[in-house]
């Protein structure tokens, strides 16, 4: 049996390696006159980061599945009578940690009298704050010669002691909405971002303390490709790509500051979500389009920077542009403030030595290890 919990969950550091976002991490109550409410942005900040080590402790968990190892997936689950499972059956609701232990040994057992379950990956998010964590993912599961069925599962999960074990679990088989409800409701991703994408950038993009962590885009050799490919072809491949920047950086609660020709500048309140959104806009131009290779790169770096109608300006701004412009088709470089900010929650190379365009001295970038 491969144990769940042989991950340890790092959060037992979270305030000495996050102190700013540790401090900005309150949501303070108003009690005046309606009208003199302070806006949003200024009462309530957030500490939110991506949770790598919780994308890891899901994958274990599929493996377990995988396998029908009731003892593995029993092994992740809380002992606190506020555990909960609920499955995609009307009766499948299960309260306490004595029941879930029942439910997956039961089951188990009776998937195994019919054949082997297969649990295919599609994607898995995860998120964390403080000792909480939420973790949703996407699979294709099939048991026996029964053809497979697409499932989605959230978790939340909970750091005791020097684990994180799960204290909700929720398996979903989705069903159109014109089955369930009656109603056909826009669900694709790339028509709700057209119907708000005149809406300007919010100013959630800062931080409670006013720092931004700015990222650019860019598509390197541009020029040779659009030649090589023609107009039209080039648009196409354009459009694409900026469809898949826009909607990774709405994922991942940045703002759009403005396209740049083949890039973008973007804003981020956090370093970890700018870092996990460059990462996910890579895996997802990866691929290419059409046999067409697209090698984008991208550069951030995080600081205070002036924002005025829609825009921000500033040192921050001009030190992630030129890392930017020193990274490689494919790459991800981030600055020692970014580097910083992170505190190891993604993987960094050696540091490189640059010599930025108008800034004095030398500067450290990290490449990330993204892929």
């Amino acid at each position: 049996m491969e144990s769940i919990l042989g991950a340890a969950g790092p959060i037992s550091g979270f305030v000495e390696r996050y102190p700013e976002q540790a401090t900005r991490a309150r949501c303070e109550c108003w009690l005046g006159e309606p009208d003199n409410r302070p806006a949003v942005s200024e009462t309530v900040s957030s500490s939110m980061e991506p949770a790598p080590e919780l994308v890891s402790l899901m994958e274990r968990m599929f493996r377990n599945w995988d396998a029908l190892d009731a003892n593995g997936m029993v092994d992740a689950f809380s002992r606190h009578a506020g555990s909960l499972a609920i499955g995609t059956d009307p009766d499948e609701w299960w309260e306490g940690f004595e029941a879930i232990s029942a439910m997956w040994r039961v089951q188990f057992q009776e998937i195994q009298s019919v054949g082997k379950l297969r649990c295919d990956i599609e994607k898995i998010v995860a998120w964390k704050e403080g000792t909480v964590g939420w973790i949703s993912g996407r699979v294709h599961i099939a048991i026996g010669e029964i053809a497979p069925v697409p499932a989605r599962l959230t978790v939340v999960v909970h750091e005791e002691g020097a684990y994180w074990r799960v204290v909700q679990w929720h398996t979903s088989i989705p069903v159109l909405n014109e089955e369930s409800l009656g109603l056909e409701m826009t669900t694709a991703v790339d028509e709700i971002l057209i119907m708000v994408q005149d809406e300007p950038p919010p100013v959630a993009a800062l931080a409670g303390d006013g720092a931004v962590t700015i990222v650019f885009t860019d598509i390197e050799g541009s020029a040779a490709l659009m030649e090589s490919l023609g107009e039209q072809a080039w648009m196409e491949l354009l459009d694409w790509h900026d469809g898949v920047v826009k909607q990774q950086t709405t994922v991942f609660g940045g703002s759009v500051v403005k396209g740049q020709g083949d890039g973008f500048m973007l804003a981020f309140p956090a370093t970890g979500s700018a870092a996990a959104c460059s990462v996910a806009i890579q895996r997802a131009l990866r691929p290419g389009r059409a046999g067409v290779h697209v090698p984008v790169r991208i550069g951030m770096h995080c600081g205070n920077a002036k924002a005025e109608a829609g825009d921000f300006f500033g040192r921050t701004v001009v030190v992630a542009a030129r890392v930017a412009g020193a990274a490689g088709g494919g790459e991800i470089l981030v600055s020692q403030a970014v580097q910083e900010g992170l505190g190891g929650a993604f993987p960094l190379d050696r540091a490189r030595s640059l010599s930025l365009k108008g800034l004095a001295g030398h500067h450290a970038a990290f490449p990330m290890l993204w892929q």
